[in-house]
This record gives structure tokens, C-alpha cells and sequence, in this order.
């Protein structure tokens, strides 16, 4: 039988990802070097079979890495030894995305979700209020469900707008729910982009977490005042379900309490131990998932759903090790060419001028993003790019650039994941997307530069 087809393959993938991560988290503790030989080998193996199961788009970008981080490697003097051991250098990224399902399971479990969409919904069927209405709701539901919210959401515009014209509905979708994530995951300190950058800058993120904050609220509330112009005076044939107001409230609290709680959880742990942001997420989001699930009372469906839902989840989290794991290859690779003493030249030109840094850095995540290169690879490649202009005085500045550059595109991104996902899902060219929302992509961009260069200020 082929490989590519057998289902009872396809159906245990987890168990692959799950004995690599347990003997990673063994050596990560224990120090023991003979497990580390172990663990490189074995993320090598996850690798190949991970890119055999992978999309087409992201077996070449995991091809090009691997062949150009090898490259990189062997002319620089290293060996195929010093190759295999990059590998393993994203595996903390790569946990931390394996074990994202069971923070969101707590809040379907606990009726978060179902009972926030109903904010959605407007007596008079005004597209303007309904706008409005979707982004604060898939802001809300991005902020723990990350991509699923996306998901969740579309559903349910999908539904409400069923009697609209298709090019109609999915304008509306695209711009309510990839525009609202952008917005919302910034801050997120669930979001990968946001503990890479932490990482590899030094900034704190609850240094950081303020100005993204404010960032996001200035392109949030400026994003729907444009854009409720746009579907003014438009309304829509959809049905009025009653809201139970008090029960929406008391969902809006647990979110609040769920969201305050996982902060100073981050924030503790982060600031007594020497894990790593990443790191340090990635370890806490299932004791305090379960945790959560049995303050709610409702650990026992929490555990059947959240078993089945990680089990589903890293079934089809080909892509993910693919683009992690060979962008080890490749950052270990370019760390030892020379390219990037030519792209600290070209960043020494004007380390005078922080503004152009920024605008540079822009372009930089901007310009791969529309080939392909996921910003989280082009943040990889920047942190070490930006080291010999990285000061104390400007780290903050570069950091929210980072962030808020890393995360806008992807609402126009065509190769990006959640383009991906809502073009395949709306049987469209994810280029429409980009079409649609790349004004907002550059807006959101332009507003974090200046937020950066007011935090230099202040």
C-alpha cells in the first residue's frame, strides 16, 4: 500500500509527534547528552515523513530550506553532524503549536464560544452593526482559539449571510475575521510570532504587551469606522435569535477572569525560571487548561474533547514540523554563512535612522510574505540579522515592528495559513485576499512603526 494513503497512518500521526516531544522534554530537563543524539535523529525522521504528508507549498519552502541551510552549513565548514543537531532548535515552537487545541477546548467546553457569537447578530439586520459586531466577536475568540477562531467564525457569517450573493459573503468574511485575528493575536502571548520575537530581542513581554495593546485598539477602532462606511446602508434576509443577556454577560466575564488568569500565569513562571517565553508557554497551557476546565466543572468533557481534539490537531500538523524543523536547518545554516554580515551591512547603512530599520524590516516580512516565506521564518532570519543594531535603547521600537509587521500580513498573505484555509474553504484564488486586504495590512503596519517610534520617545 502506498504510504501517502494508508489511513491508519494518517489516523496515529500524533503518536510520532508525541514520542518526539516526550524524549525531547527529557533531555530539555535531565541535561542527559546521550538522549540529545536521540532526539536529533528522531526530529529528522519526523521531518521526512512529515514532508511527505505536507502540502505542496510547504514541501517546497521546507525543500529550499533544507537545501539551502545545508548548503550554508557545508560551506561554512560545518558537518552533516552539526546539520542533523539543527534540526532540533525549533522544537520548543513546534510543542508549543502541538499543545495550542486544549487551551481553545476550555473555551468551547465552557460555552464561551457558542454563547459570544451571539453578539454577532443585529434586530434590523444592519450590515454596518453586523461588521462591527463580527470583529469584536472573532477579536475575543482569536485571543484563546488562534487559528480556530477563524474557523469558528466563518461558520457563522456563512450562515447568516446564506441569502447574500456569494462575492458579497465572502468579501464580508474576509475582511471581518483575517483583519479582527491580525488585531487580536499581537498581543496574544499564545501567538508564535509573539514569543519568537520576545526571544530573540530580550524585550520583556510584559514590556511589550502595553504597546501592542494600544496598537491594536488604534487600528481596531480605526479599522471599523473605515470599513462600517463600506456595508452602510446594506441589510440582509437572516433570522433574529433572542439574546439571553445575562448569559452573555457571564460568558464575557469568564473570558475576562480565563484571559487575567493565563497572564499572571505567563508572568510568574516566566519571570522565576530561565525556560524561555516559548518555552514557558508551551508548558503551562495544558496544567492550566485542565486546571481552568475544573474550576468550570466541566473537566470530564474537557478530557474527551480535548484528547480528541490534540489527536486531530497534530494528525494533520504536517505542515507546521515541516516549516519548523527545516527552518532549523536553514537558520543554523545562515547563522554560519556570510549572508548575514551583507544584510547587517545593508541595516548598518542606516542604523542611524531608526525609522528606516523599521520601514526596512517592513518591507523585508512584507515582501517574503507574498512569496511564500512565513513571517515566523523571516523573523528567524531578522533576529539574527538585527543583533549588531539591536541596542537597549531601541529593542522596544524593533520589537513591536516585529510583532505588528510579522502579524498584519497575515490577513493578505496568499500563501499564509489563514488565507490558505478561507480561500480553499470559499473555493476562491487566495489572491482576492490579498487584494482585499492588503490596505489594511500596510495601514496596520505604518500605525505599529509610529507606535515604536513613540515608544522610543517615551
Amino acid at each position: 500500500m502506498n504510504i501517502l494513503h494508508n489511513q491508519t497512518l494518517l489516523r496515529h500521526f500524533y503518536y510520532i509527534y508525541a514520542v518526539l516531544f516526550i524524549l525531547f522534554l527529557f533531555y530539555f530537563f535531565s541535561g542527559i547528552e546521550v538522549l540529545r543524539g536521540f532526539v536529533d535523529y528522531l526530529a529528522v525522521g519526523v521531518l521526512v515523513i512529515s514532508w511527505m504528508f505536507s502540502s505542496r507549498l510547504f514541501k517546497m519552502i521546507g525543500g529550499l530550506f533544507i537545501v539551502v541551510g545545508t548548503l550554508f552549513t557545508l560551506t561554512s565548514g560545518g558537518s552533516a553532524g552539526e546539520i542533523i543537531g539543527n534540526t532540533t532548535s525549533n522544537l520548543p515552537l513546534l510543542l508549543f503549536f502541538s499543545v495550542l487545541p486544549w487551551i481553545g477546548t476550555v473555551v468551547r467546553v465552557g460555552g464561551l464560544d457558542a454563547s459570544i457569537t451571539d453578539m454577532i447578530q443585529d434586530r434590523a439586520n444592519r450590515v454596518e452593526n453586523i461588521y462591527g459586531r463580527s470583529v469584536v466577536t472573532s477579536y475575543f475568540l482569536a485571543v484563546f482559539l488562534n487559528i480556530s477562531a477563524i474557523y469558528i467564525i466563518q461558520n457563522v457569517l456563512r450562515n447568516l449571510f446564506k441569502n447574500s450573493t456569494e462575492s458579497f459573503r465572502n468579501e464580508f468574511i474576509i475582511k471581518a475575521t483575517l483583519r479582527a485575528f491580525s488585531l487580536a493575536v499581537i498581543w496574544s502571548p499564545l501567538e508564535v510570532i509573539v514569543g519568537l520575537t520576545v526571544d530573540s530581542t530580550g524585550v520583556s513581554y510584559f514590556t511589550l504587551l502595553p504597546w501592542l495593546l494600544v496598537t491594536s485598539i488604534i487600528v481596531g477602532m480605526t479599522e471599523v469606522f473605515l470599513t462600517r462606511r463600506e456595508f452602510r446602508g446594506i441589510t440582509i434576509e437572516a433570522p433574529f435569535d433572542e439574546i439571553d443577556s445575562r448569559a452573555l454577560r457571564k460568558s464575557i466575564i469568564k473570558m475576562l477572569v480565563l484571559l487575567v488568569s493565563f497572564l499572571i500565569t505567563v508572568m510568574f513562571f516566566n519571570t522565576n525560571s530561565e525556560l524561555g517565553f516559548v518555552m514557558t508557554i508551551a508548558l503551562i497551557i495544558i496544567p492550566f487548561s485542565f486546571a481552568a476546565a475544573f474550576v468550570m466543572k466541566r473537566l470530564p468533557i474537557f478530557m474527551r474533547t480535548g484528547w480528541k481534539t490534540w489527536k486531530e490537531h497534530n494528525n494533520h500538523m504536517q505542515n507546521f514540523s515541516v516549516l519548523f524543523l527545516s527552518l532549523g536547518i536553514f537558520s543554523g545554516g545562515f547563522n554560519s554563512s556570510a549572508v548575514p554580515d551583507m544584510m547587517q551591512q545593508v541595516f548598518g547603512y542606516v542604523d542611524s535612522f531608526l525609522i528606516l530599520i523599521l520601514l526596512l524590516i517592513m518591507a523585508v516580512i512584507y515582501g517574503l510574505a507574498m512569496v511564500g516565506v512565513h513571517p515566523v521564518a523571516t523573523l528567524a532570519i531578522l533576529a539574527e540579522v538585527l543583533i549588531p543594531v539591536l541596542t537597549p535603547e531601541n529593542a522596544l521600537s524593533i520589537s513591536i515592528t516585529m510583532v505588528v509587521c510579522g502579524m498584519s500580513i497575515s490577513a493578505a498573505a496568499p500563501y499564509g495559513i489563514n488565507a490558505t484555509m478561507t480561500a480553499q474553504s470559499m473555493g476562491i484564488n487566495p489572491y482576492r485576499i490579498t487584494k482585499m486586504n492588503i490596505g489594511f495590512s500596510v495601514r496596520m503596519g505604518l500605525t505599529g512603526i509610529l507606535i515604536a517610534m513613540i515608544a522610543l520617545i517615551v
